[in-house]
């Protein structure tokens, strides 16, 4: 897999390479016992960056460095990687998931 680059509304440059089965596995070891699919593709979103502005960026290992690279990669960064990786309406689309779940 390649990776691939995505400018954000604030100008700063993401590298993101999409991740495989074996990194959702990983993933499952850090979310919830019964993870959304919401929680999968925003979690598997963040964590598919490598770098931000060519710095490169450390693959989380517990859930509390995930949450950080999701703020690391903040707002302008998760919409730009959300219309990179799901289409325009990805993110509205994972929103709509995650409140119906909550429903």
């Amino acid at each position: 897999m390649t990776d691939r680059t995505v400018k954000t509304s604030d100008g700063r440059t993401i590298t993101y390479r999409e991740r495989g089965p074996g990194d959702v596995l990983a993933l499952l070891e850090l979310g919830p016992a019964t993870p959304s699919t919401a929680w999968m593709e925003y979690a598997l979103m963040v964590t598919s960056v490598e770098a931000i502005d060519t710095v490169p960026v450390i693959r989380p290992q517990t859930r509390v460095q995930l949450e950080q690279l999701a703020n690391q990669i903040g707002h302008t960064g998760i919409e730009a990687l959300s219309t990179a990786l799901f289409g325009a309406d990805g993110q509205a689309a994972a929103q709509a998931e995650g409140t119906a779940a909550k429903n």
